[in-house]
């Protein structure tokens, strides 16, 4: 069982689960209820299905790659490979595909253009509730487990990460894993496996920078209770391996070809370049969010979020929490949330880069902003233990408490004042000043009101009254963050993602699919449909949909030339900058590519190119070169395709063509992970496939297995014999099959487990 009890003798904990001001009456069942109705008045047209999430990356990346994974889901495949996108990529790899994500079956299941907006709201709710229970065990005070949920639920960066399916999976889980494994340090037995499948749970959400940051976390927490020695300290080390292994296990069937698809990406130590990190005012977002707004709001020189503000009532009550609350928990909480608001300015401030000389795999982490994720969960958790001060207050302490309240208060207002002050006084645009006093004023605003709520608290004394209060704080916090910013995630009709409008309006028959041919824009194209917005929102969706933008390709099964992901194969990533950073117009890698639409201006300019080769070719003459070279020979004006292959020196001796072969084709079968066609040869001839190179594709000659080469730098190649042969090449991704193999012997573990194990109380 799970238990529901306060760490009561935690020496962690930040406080009594007793005394004269504790109300229970905020059960987990009437804060569910409290949570699901404040939801679904934020979003009621989400859940009523009229309409649903396009701002940013909803729309652009995370509805695409959900539909391909429900495509294929229902074709009964694994989507293992995506030949859609960047010359055909590993999909299911990327890990931020959610393919292995247990709970993708609710939007797999249901209509995508409803459910995938439930799917996100519904982890808000799990966050929500996870922070609860976490909170109480901590504090042992419903009220102040209460706030804390509601506050992890409704705050700008929670929100915002509605448009992306996989970071509000693992923010939704991130309470969870923290309870749970640190339970199950206490108790072992079926508190290892719950904590376990909660791990698990989050890791195969596919959001990186959110689970190390639940990690580093649940490290600390670790070390801190091994110091205290409240549990024996072998039986913590053991436990706590033990849940790493499980989670690692049961995860192993994503995070095997993740951490193949990383070693050869284009992300290494050096990825990171500290771009998209907090102005060093950053930190006066958490008091007015509207503080030097980017375009109506959000923040200049980042992008990745356009609010992280936790409300102006949660900064009051975390800073009493700071000013009076001593215990391990509440001091381990404040360092991770200095040291997360510090490397949250990246290159602005000098503690990011000394952390990153030390510890250069931070390179792989691109967008120093993310630390705020870190802030955003300690921050509730210490408001609820200055709630909970609140809540144990002596009588005779609650008058001194109170002026201490208002100091406090006073001192934010003044902050408040002095950055509007600040604001009107500054050279920016008017818009924008104006925008940052009314942010100001509206804050300061809640703020007051807040601080009467405290004072109608300390005058009250009926338990009915309280329970009212206790609500009107709940309503007061959430209302301060629901008007804090302009709409963070507005919605649109379902209608702009009806699958193949595009293919249909523009009339493209077979052209454009996997095999067949493919789109390309221009830089400048790319550009005006990624930074030109429409105030229309459907209208906006249809024009990127329409340029074939992001991963809007794949609403409308069109193969292109570049894609919207986390990882690319590396050396095609290098082809695809190298043509973003050449001026001339490249005809013959337009030809070999495939591209038979191209666009040069604005992504609506579709012109036909006539002169594009099939996916597959053949009777080339091989030519040997290797890195630099080869990129140089295939962007060179001179490469001829269609007459010459690129292969690596060490193909040289291997490959018995020499010479330009005469070769017939016939019709390829193309899917997306199985590639075959008959070849005829007068003489051994190369076979070459306008695919991205990627280890786990196999190509057999007559069902012998035949070595796959790198072709033309970033490209596949083979080669056949004389005579009519049949030639396949085959997706294998033995990390896949080994990884399902280990996650299954350890989810039988689990289920062995946890029948064997005797329960066991908190």
């Amino acid at each position: 069982m799970i238990d529901s009890q306060p760490a009561i003798n935690d020496k962690t904990a930040t406080g009594s689960p007793t005394g004269p001001g504790l109300d229970s009456w905020l059960t987990p069942s009437r804060f569910a209820a409290i949570l699901g109705i404040l939801i679904v008045s934020c979003f009621p047209q989400v859940v009523g299905g009229f309409e649903t999430f396009y701002y940013r990356d909803f729309s652009g990346f995370g509805y695409p790659l959900a539909f391909y994974h429900k495509e294929a889901f229902w074709r009964f495949e694994m989507p293992l490979w995506n030949p859609f996108s960047n010359s055909g990529m590993p999909f299911t790899a990327q890990w931020n595909t959610l393919t292995l994500y247990p709970l993708s079956i609710f939007y797999l299941l249901f209509p995508l253009s409803w459910s995938l907006g439930v799917f996100c709201l519904g982890h808000l709710f799990l966050a929500g509730m996870g922070m609860y229970f976490l909170a109480y065990r901590w504090t042992g005070n419903r009220f102040a487990a209460a706030v804390a949920g509601a506050v992890f639920a409704f705050n700008g960066l929670t929100w915002h990460s509605l448009m992306w399916p996989n970071n509000i999976a693992a923010l939704g889980w991130m309470p969870w894993v923290v309870w749970l494994v640190e339970r199950s340090w206490r108790v072992g037995g079926r508190g290892m496996v719950l904590a376990a499948l909660a791990g698990a749970m989050q890791m195969l959400s596919g959001a990186p920078e959110v689970i190390a940051q639940t990690w580093v976390l649940l490290g600390v927490l670790w070390l801190v209770q091994i110091v205290s020695g409240q549990v024996p300290r072998g039986r913590m080390v053991l436990r706590a391996v033990g849940v790493l292994i499980l989670v690692s296990s049961l995860a192993a069937a994503q995070l095997l070809p993740f951490l193949d698809l990383l070693s050869h990406s284009q992300r290494d130590k050096g990825f990171a370049d500290a771009q998209w990190a907090m102005p060093l005012s950053g930190w006066v977002n958490y008091l007015v969010p509207l503080f030097r707004p980017q375009g109506g709001v959000g923040q200049t020189g980042q992008y990745w979020t356009s609010s992280y503000y936790l409300g102006i009532g949660t900064v009051l009550l975390a800073l009493i929490g700071i000013w009076h609350v001593r215990g391990n928990f509440i001091k381990m909480l404040i360092v991770l949330a200095a040291f997360s608001l510090c490397m949250a300015m990246g290159d602005n401030a000098v503690f990011y880069p000394a952390v990153k000389h030390i510890f250069p795999q931070i390179g792989f982490m691109r967008f120093p902003i993310k630390f705020v994720v870190m802030v955003t969960f300690a921050v509730p958790l210490i408001a609820a233990s200055g709630v909970n001060w609140i809540q144990n207050l002596q009588e005779e302490d609650r008058t001194k408490a109170w002026k201490e309240i208002r100091i406090v208060g006073a001192v934010l207002l003044g902050l408040i004042i002095i950055t509007i002050w600040s604001a009107g006084r500054s050279k920016g645009n008017s818009e924008d000043i104006n925008l940052t006093i009314k942010s100001g004023f509206g804050r300061g605003f809640f703020l007051v009101l807040i601080l009467g709520w405290f004072l109608m608290l300390q005058r009250q004394k009926t338990v009915k009254m309280q329970r009212i209060l206790q609500v009107i704080l709940l309503i007061l916090l959430w209302m301060d963050v629901f008007t804090h910013s302009p709409n963070l995630n507005p919605t649109v009709s379902r209608a702009v993602y009806a699958p193949d409008a595009i293919r249909d309006y523009m009339k493209l028959g077979d052209q454009l699919r996997p095999g067949a041919s493919r789109a390309m824009l221009s830089l400048e194209a790319m550009n005006n449909l990624q930074f030109h917005e429409v105030t229309n929102a459907q209208i906006d969706v249809s024009g990127r949909r329409l340029g074939f933008f992001g991963n809007y390709n794949l609403l409308d099964h069109a193969s292109k030339f570049d894609g919207f992901y986390s990882l690319d194969i590396k050396e095609y990533k290098e082809v695809v900058d190298r043509v973003y950073l050449t001026s001339n117009s490249l005809p013959k890698i337009q030809d070999f590519l495939g591209i038979s639409l191209y666009s040069s201006t604005n992504g609506m300019d579709w012109t036909n190119r006539n002169s594009f080769l099939p996916m597959i070719t053949a009777g080339q003459k091989p030519l040997f070169a290797d890195g630099s070279n080869a990129m140089n020979a295939v962007f060179d004006e001179k490469f001829a395709p269609a007459q010459v292959v690129y292969l690596p020196t060490a193909a040289k001796g291997q490959i018995q063509a020499d010479n330009p072969a005469e070769v017939t084709l016939g019709t390829p079968k193309v899917s997306a992970q199985h590639l075959a066609i008959e070849v005829d040869a007068k003489s051994p001839a190369m076979v070459v496939v306008a695919q991205a190179f990627y280890h786990p594709w196999q190509a057999f000659v007559d069902g012998q297995p035949i070595k796959l080469w790198r072709a033309n730098y970033a490209f596949q190649a083979l080669e056949v014999p004389s005579g009519h042969h049949h030639v396949e090449i085959v997706y294998k991704d033995r990390a896949f099959q080994t990884g399902a193999v280990i996650s299954l012997l350890a989810l039988l573990s689990c289920v062995a487990a946890w029948f064997m194990a005797r329960p066991q109380a908190g």
